[in-house]
Formats: structure tokens, C-alpha cells, sequence
């Protein structure tokens, strides 16, 4: 093994049963190399972090970390020989606070430095103050690191797992979706993070779904299909063609987003409204249309989808749904009156991941189904199996739990729900979150289906290309406000990251 090869994998393989998931002959990672990972949903990115982070027993094979054997399975010896691993799912103790998570498991150093008794004890205020060095390091200021982590929005909690991860000061750095979750300055945050890493000798594995960030960030990219890796590109050949036909065999067409139908109805109508940290916001949506809502973390926009939902408590403004007042106390509310809503974190606040997926399809039409309040399962049955075959969702059974299917998948189980419900608003937080690029193509589809047929969407999402590909207009949001509401024909991404920025200049030409 070469002196510059960090990580080494020789014949590595995982099965499940007669079922392999995951076949790797041969891969080395070399030190200050950042590494892109690619591949659509179950193509077995997942499985190789988990293998490599120990949380995954492999079946067969060697995995060397600087010339050492890993010991399959051990996340603490993982650990131990420099892997740290961010993970999609935010593994974070809620109820502990900032400071708590970034320094579970580990010592401060002034414990570290102290008698016994220093050691035994808890040394809250060193954990603080490393806290916020840790998050400082990564670009992140003004946190209250004593605020439990359950009650931060999910951009924060993500840059939160990230400072975890590097405050390990890993070899091997593995980032699994890092920026899902966030915005354009936020993500940049994170890349920079990785070049940093990779110019100090370290290894960035870089998972990504957003293609432009692996090939702006990767100094190699590696493609998985079924299990096996399929190509192993330099950055000139790592183009976005390229990489979609390796990922999924084939060309990939790109959705047709069809111009919203004249003269429709207004379905929404928004006027002076405010919430905590939100507004005044004005904004009209008409049946038909895909309105997109862009911005920078914080700058409001899932704020403003949870406050017309329901979720989040108004302080002032009308809202008008089909031209009545419209005023949920509570997300049922919402529900009854024909919205619906896609929330960012569909685990945690969409899915019961433990149940079927038949359980979880058709959620939103229980009433509908059931006779004097009485669900029965074969009417559940029925109606789960329409939902799930209009949709395309790749399952083996209704009946396994929606927690084993990949995240496109269950995505496109929760758009099936509020579907069949046949809301008048369709609301979207992050609706590819997760997504591979070819069941995002499915779900841009699904989308514009749903506005040709009448439906009204609000889509808020962290990722410009996906809005400038599926909306028929683009507001943008700052410090809880809109400064720019855009037609089509405007469409542009520096336009739309100045308006961001919230400048008096931007709010005047926008306007």
C-alpha cells in the first residue's frame, strides 16, 4: 500500500441474504483528495459510508485506514483510526443542548488537563466555550450553544453534526448529503470546509445528489449502480451528462414544465402577514401555478409555509384561501380546509417509519375511506394500492415498513397522500431533500401534473436549480420578508442571490 493512499478497499462486499447490496473489488483514496460519491437511491452510497464508518458490517473484503485494519462493524475503532462520518439523519440528542452534542463522548480540554477531580466532573463552561469555537471553525456565529438542539430548525441542526464531526479532527472525513439542507451561503460554508480538509492531507468523501457541487468540489468522482462502482471519472470527464448516464444507464430527459393556464382563480391571497421572525409578507398564488420561494437560511421561507399551514402562530395579517378567511389553529385545520404540506424533514415530522407503507399513503383520506368512522383494512388496502402505483413507488410490499424504502421513494409516497387527498394548496418544504436526480425528475414531474390540474403549489427550496426548473414565478425572501417577486422571463441566479442578500438596492429594481 502506497504512503498516499489513505484508504484502501479490496474486495469488499455486503449482502443481505441471497441479497447483495454492496460489491467493491478494488478503491483507494489518496490524502488530500476530495472524493465525490454519486448514485441514484439503493445504488449503495449508504451502505459503503456505513461500511467504512464501521456502523455496517461488511460480508467480506479489507478496508485499511493509513495501513490499518478496520475492524468490521466497530464505529469506535472507525473512530478511532480517523473516520468521522456526517450522516443524513442528524444522529443529535434532542433534548441536550448544543454544547452537550458537539462534545458528547469527549472530555474538554481543560478536564482533560485537570486533577480526578476536574476529570470527573462536568465542566460546563469549557463546554461552551469549546461549543462555540467548534462552530466558529466552520463559519457558524451567534448560536445559543444552551439551546437543546430539538428546537432548532434543520439547517442549523445540520451545521451543528457537521462541527461534531470535525471537531474529532478526522483523516477520513465522510459527508453524506451535507447540503441537502441548506442554503447557497451555508453550503458554501461546508465546501470550503472539505477543501480545507483535503489541503491539510486530509480524505473528503463528498456524497452528493447536486451534481454542479460535485463537479465544483471534487478532484475525482466515483459512480455506483446496484452495488458496484461503475466509473471512476477525473473532473473533465465528471460532466452532468456523463454522470447521469452512468448513474442510471441511460440519457435522462429533463422535465417540460408547462406555462400556468390564463385567467384562473386566486387560491391565496396573503396580506401583511407576521409571525415570529416572519413578515410583513404579501403574496398571491393562483390555481395553476408553481410559485417558488428562494432565500438564504433563516431568511423565513419555512417559516412562512408553517405559518400559512397552521403550525406556526400568526401575530397579524389576513390570509385568504378560495376568498375566505382562512385562519387554522392547528395543521388539521389546515388539512380540512384543503392544504396540504411536504415538510422538510419527512422522517421526523411526516412519516411513521416503523409502520407500512399503506399506513402511511393514505393518512390524509381516512375519512374519505372509512364508513361511520370506521376504517376497514381491506378499503386501506385498496386505496394505498392506487396511491402507490400512480405514483411509481418501488417497494416489495405495502405492508413492509416505509423506513426500509429509499428516501425517493418515501417522498413520493407522502406526495401520493396529499394528492389523493386533492387539495386546493399544495405547500413544499425542501421537496427533494434526499432525492436522487432520477426520482427528482419524477417529483418535478408529479408537480407539474398536479399545477396542470388545477392544483395551486407554494414549492420553498434551498436549491436554485431546482426552483428555475419547475416554478412559473420566484419570490425571494430575506430577514422574514419578500424583496423580489419574478416572472419566468426574469429567471436568473444572480438575480436571485442579490435579492437574497436583502439589499435596499436589490428591494427597489425587484420590486
Amino acid at each position: 500500500m502506497s504512503a498516499d493512499v489513505t484508504v484502501a478497499l479490496r474486495g469488499v462486499r455486503k449482502s443481505y441474504g441471497p441479497v447483495t447490496v454492496l460489491d467493491i473489488p478494488e478503491l483507494e483514496l489518496r490524502r488530500g483528495q476530495i472524493v465525490g460519491v454519486v448514485g441514484e437511491n439503493g445504488a449503495g452510497k449508504s451502505t459503503l459510508m456505513g461500511v467504512l464508518s464501521g456502523t455496517v458490517a461488511a460480508t467480506a473484503g479489507e478496508i485499511l485506514i493509513g495501513g490499518q485494519p478496520l475492524h468490521s462493524g466497530r464505529p469506535d475503532h472507525a473512530q478511532a483510526l480517523g473516520v468521522s462520518l456526517v450522516a443524513q439523519e442528524f444522529p443529535l440528542v434532542g433534548r441536550l443542548s448544543v454544547a452537550e452534542n458537539l462534545l458528547l463522548g469527549r472530555r474538554t480540554r481543560a478536564a482533560e488537563g485537570g486533577g480526578i477531580l476536574r476529570r470527573t466532573l462536568f465542566d460546563r463552561a469549557g463546554t461552551r466555550r469549546e461549543a462555540r469555537e467548534l462552530l466558529a471553525d466552520i463559519g457558524v456565529e451567534g448560536v445559543d450553544v444552551d439551546r437543546p438542539v430539538e428546537r432548532l430548525p434543520v439547517p442549523l441542526r445540520q451545521m451543528i453534526e457537521i462541527a461534531k464531526a470535525w471537531g474529532h479532527r478526522p483523516t477520513v472525513l465522510i459527508l453524506d448529503e451535507p447540503t441537502s439542507s441548506l442554503g447557497p451561503v451555508e453550503a458554501a460554508k461546508v465546501l470550503d470546509l472539505a477543501r480545507r480538509h483535503a489541503a491539510g492531507g486530509g480524505v473528503v468523501l463528498f456524497i452528493g445528489h447536486r451534481l454542479d457541487e460535485v463537479q465544483d468540489i471534487a478532484d475525482r468522482v466515483v459512480v455506483l449502480r446496484s452495488g458496484k462502482l461503475v466509473a471512476d471519472l477525473t473532473p473533465e470527464e465528471a460532466t452532468e451528462e456523463r454522470m447521469i448516464r452512468e448513474m442510471v444507464g441511460s440519457e435522462l430527459a429533463r422535465a417540460d414544465i408547462a406555462p400556468p393556464p390564463a385567467g384562473q382563480r386566486t387560491v391565496l391571497e396573503v396580506s401583511g402577514l407576521t409571525a415570529d421572525g416572519l413578515g410583513p409578507v404579501d403574496l398571491e398564488l393562483r390555481a395553476g401555478e408553481i410559485v417558488g420561494v428562494a432565500g438564504l437560511m433563516g431568511s423565513g421561507r419555512s417559516r412562512l409555509l408553517h405559518s400559512i399551514m397552521g403550525a406556526q402562530p400568526r401575530t397579524g395579517g389576513t390570509v385568504l384561501l378560495d376568498g375566505q378567511e382562512f385562519r387554522p389553529r392547528h395543521p388539521a385545520d389546515a388539512v380540512e380546509a384543503g392544504v396540504g404540506l411536504v415538510p422538510e424533514d419527512r422522517k421526523e415530522q411526516s412519516l411513521l417509519l416503523q409502520h407500512p407503507v399503506r399506513w402511511n399513503a393514505t393518512l390524509a383520506v381516512l375519512r374519505r375511506i372509512s364508513r361511520r368512522g370506521v376504517l376497514t383494512p381491506r378499503a386501506d388496502k385498496e386505496r394505498s394500492r392506487e396511491i402507490v402505483k400512480d405514483l411509481g413507488v418501488r417497494m416489495h410490499s405495502q405492508e413492509q415498513p416505509i423506513g426500509d424504502l429509499s428516501g425517493g421513494n418515501q417522498q413520493k409516497v407522502i406526495f401520493g397522500r396529499w394528492l389523493a387527498a386533492e387539495p386546493k394548496l399544495l405547500l413544499l418544504d425542501e421537496p427533494t431533500r434526499g432525492v436522487d436526480v432520477g426520482a427528482k425528475a419524477e417529483i418535478y414531474q408529479l408537480i407539474d401534473k398536479a399545477a396542470q390540474d388545477g392544483l395551486a403549489v407554494l414549492a420553498a427550496s434551498s436549491e436554485l436549480e431546482e426552483l428555475l426548473w419547475i416554478c412559473h414565478r420566484i419570490v425571494v425572501m430575506a430577514h422574514g420578508r419578500i424583496v423580489a417577486d419574478l416572472p419566468r422571463e426574469r429567471f436568473s441566479k444572480e438575480l436571485i442571490m442579490t435579492a437574497a442578500a436583502g439589499t435596499q438596492a436589490m428591494e427597489a429594481q425587484a420590486s
